[in-house]
């Protein structure tokens, strides 16, 4: 999922419902289903925590991360934060999955959601039309996943 700016009738739209009758930051969301109790979430996040990262994955996703500080045309990368989030949403991703343990493939699912907010592009590349997923599909395809 990406979730950009919203155009100018989406923002006027929302800054609407936000300031109409109300004070302060709290949004309204009554209306909202719960789809998992606090419970839940926290059985979820434990049993995600607890997946196994094998070595060469974590290397992989270490190796991915700091690839974007080095990387033409990224002028800001993604710090250690971003390795760790890297790594929480891969085994989220594998737990949902149905795997007992993280892939390469649950790292490359999830990067360019993770890591394209912490990513900021040179001029040049903007300039030549090119946005950060982009760049990251770029960075993927090069940087060497692990096979064994």
């Amino acid at each position: 999922m990406r979730i950009d700016y919203p155009d100018p009738a989406e923002e006027a739209a929302l800054v609407r419902q936000v300031t109409r009758d109300q004070v302060g930051e709290r949004l309204h969301v009554e209306g909202v289903l719960a789809v998992m109790q606090p419970a839940e979430v926290l059985r979820a996040q434990t049993l995600a925590a607890r997946l196994r990262v094998d070595d060469q994955v974590m290397d992989y996703c270490v190796r991915l991360v700091r690839a974007t500080r080095d990387w033409r045309g990224i002028q800001m990368g993604a710090g250690p934060r971003g390795t760790i989030a890297l790594v929480r949403a891969a085994r989220a991703h594998a737990l949902i999955s149905g795997n007992g343990y993280v892939t390469p493939d649950d790292v490359k699912a999830v990067a360019l959601a993770v890591l394209r907010h912490r990513l900021s592009l040179t001029p040049d590349l903007e300039i030549e039309g090119m946005e950060v997923d982009d760049v990251l599909r770029q960075l993927l395809a090069d940087v060497k996943a692990p096979r064994a």
